[in-house]
């Protein structure tokens, strides 16, 4: 089963975690961000304030995904590789802009590393699919 991700926003704009994994089907939901038990993929404090001064991505996305290339992050997305097997990924930071955050970094690693297809970013309409191929129906309020 596939990757996707989004940002902390979008589950709240939905009635949560739980209601978003609902419509995916069978769904492990990962938080990545820091003090969220997650800690070895997610951007270190040094990294985020050198990336704010710089405002430089290329040189953001070098650190981060050598910081992937660790042991304990290597071992924490082999877990989530195998979790795909039995079910969705969702991958969630704070980030809005998927293009600028490292839940896409996370995601694109894993699925290059450990074969894992990653679907993308759930946006805004929700390109959901469930599993009869129909448009998934998300409440819009």
């Amino acid at each position: 089963m596939p990757i996707y991700t989004t940002y902390l926003g979008f589950l709240n704009k939905h009635g949560g975690a739980d209601k978003v994994a609902v419509k995916l089907g069978s769904c492990f939901v990962y938080y990545v961000m820091r003090n969220r038990g997650n800690n070895v993929v997610a951007p270190t404090e040094q990294l985020l304030v050198e990336a704010t001064k710089a405002k430089r991505w290329d040189s953001y996305e070098f650190h981060y995904l050598e910081k992937l290339k660790g042991k304990t992050a290597e071992h924490w997305m082999i877990h989530r590789a195998q979790e795909a097997k039995n079910g969705n990924i969702l991958l969630v930071c704070y980030e809005k802009n998927a293009q600028h955050c490292h839940r896409r970094l996370l995601a694109e690693e894993i699925a290059k590393r450990f074969g894992v297809e990653y679907k993308g970013e759930l946006e805004e309409p929700a390109h959901i699919y469930s599993l009869d191929g129909k448009p998934d129906k998300f409440d819009y309020q």
